[in-house]
Order: structure tokens, then sequence, then C-alpha cells
């Protein structure tokens, strides 16, 4: 008897039984028993502390991309809760109170009902207004008794030295501009006027132990900065006294001015002697 060949067609039932039973079988070895499939997108694993409120674990580089108000998928795996000091429980304290004891009649006696007057209302009476205090005469500046300048002016500022040995220059400041012996007129403050000079034809020294910057169309109301500079001594002398004058006059001819003196030493720089603040009817305020 010939074998017959295997063909589709001529597979029994029992062949097609087994086959089925052999692939169930199959599959049931590669399959994963339990647990969940494999994440196709790598996870985080966080680690929270909560007592110092810091989160630990490894990023992985598909979240370093990651914006501002992107959404992550976050699972809780495992967590422990800190342990806590126990409280004390709270004591209860209960005291006792003393029986009272009744309270003793006292003895009734016969009380006199007195009529009391009723307070008629004083009359309203009127808030006081406060009186203001009158405004204080404003000091008035001193009339100047001095000898007037040597030259008819209507504003000069002095100063005056003993020895001609010394040599002191004085500035009058404005605005930032000053008057001296280098820069002797401006518009706004005045004119330089001193006898510290040479004759160059004879040869004769006429200096003077004075400096002086007048005004003499007008006073010209504003502030002014009287500087001083102790430059040199033919005596060697380190300090000096001065003395200084501020005048004013004003049309209707009143003369206003005052005297005062400072000691100067040798500097390098000029210093501020004071600020005189001048008003258009020849008042002015002095402060050192």
């Amino acid at each position: 008897m010939s074998r017959r060949n295997s063909s589709f067609f001529n597979l029994s039932f029992l062949d097609l039984l087994t086959s089925a039973l052999g692939a169930v079988i199959f599959l049931f070895i590669i399959t994963p028993k339990g647990g969940a499939s494999a994440a196709q997108v790598q996870q985080m694993a966080v680690y929270l502390d909560t007592v110092n409120h810091k989160v630990f674990g490894l990023m992985p580089d598909s979240l370093w991309q990651k914006q501002v108000g992107d959404t992550l998928f976050t699972v809780v795996v495992d967590y422990q809760t800190m342990p806590e000091a126990s409280k004390e429980k709270e004591r209860i304290i209960v005291l006792n109170e003393k029986p009272t004891r009744p309270a003793e009649k006292p003895t009734e006696r016969p009380v006199k009902v007195s009529q009391r007057e009723e307070p008629q209302p004083e009359p309203e009476a009127k808030p006081a207004t406060p009186q203001e205090p009158e405004p204080k005469p404003a000091p008035p500046v001193p009339v100047y008794r001095g000898d007037a300048p040597s030259v008819p002016c209507d504003l000069s500022f002095e100063l005056a030295w003993q020895d001609i040995q010394d040599n002191v220059d004085l500035y009058v400041c404005r605005d930032g501009n000053c008057v001296y012996g280098g820069r002797k007129r401006d518009r706004s403050i005045g004119q330089w006027d001193s006898g510290k000079s040479r004759n160059r034809l004879f040869g004769n020294d006429l200096r003077t132990t004075q400096e002086a910057v007048r005004q003499f169309d007008g006073l010209i109301p504003g502030e002014y900065q009287l500087y001083a500079h102790f430059k040199a001594s033919a005596k060697n002398r380190t300090s000096i006294p001065v003395r200084g004058l501020i005048y004013t006059k004003n049309k209707k001819g009143e003369e206003r001015g005052e005297n005062f003196s400072k000691t100067l030493r040798i500097t390098e720089d000029k210093v501020l002697i004071g600020k005189v603040q001048v008003k258009a009817d020849g008042s002015y305020s002095f402060s050192r």
C-alpha cells in the first residue's frame, strides 16, 4: 500500500485540533503574566521630601523640552506619612467651690425719700475763637552810621587789612560768575576797584591794603557770595585779621550798611566769608 502525500485538502479533523491546541499553548507561553505592559515612553520616578519641600529624581531627556503649562501625567506609587509628636491630653482642673452662706438680712429701717431737684441745663458756652498771633515785624536793617565809601556808589563790598606786605584778594560771586582782580567787571555783579597795581613808567609800587567791588548804576538785587584769599605774606605770617564793609544806597538816598571782621589763614584757595541777600529797596540780610 503506497503512502499518500499530505496536502491542505486531505487534513483530518484531528490534525486541525492538534494544530489549534499547539497555537494556544504557544500564545500562553509568550504572553507576560500579570503587571502592566511596558510603557512606550520612559517613565520618571520622583521622590518628594515633604519636610524640606524638595523633589528628587532622574529626569529623562524627553522632559527637558517641556514648558510652563504642559500637562504631565503623574501616578503616586507609594507614600509614607511622617511621624508626629503625640499631643498631650488636656488636663481638666476642677475647682471645688466653697458652699455659699445665706446672706444675712439687714435690719430694716425707715428710709426717707428725698426729692431731688433736677439740675437745669446750663446755657451752651460758645467755643472761644483762637486768636492768631500777630506776625512779628522783621528786624530793621541797620542804618549805616560810619564813613561812606571813598568812591560814591550804590552798592559796595569792601575788604581791608593792616600791612601792605600781606597779599589778600577779594572775590564777589553770583550765579557761578565772580569779579576779582583777574576779572574786574561783570554787569550782574559790579566793578572791581583797588589801587593794587604797579606804575610801569616810574616803577613805583602803588599797592593798597584794601579791595572792593562796587555798583554805580543802581542796585542789582540778588544773592551775592563773598570770598577772600590770603595768598602770601612777605613777613611769613600764617594768619591776619581783616575788616569788611557792606554798603547800600537806594534811590531815596537812604544808606544802610555794617562792618564785620574775620581772621584769614594762608590757603591754596579762597574761603567763603558769607552770603548777602540784597533787595531793590536797599535792605539786605548778611549770613556768615
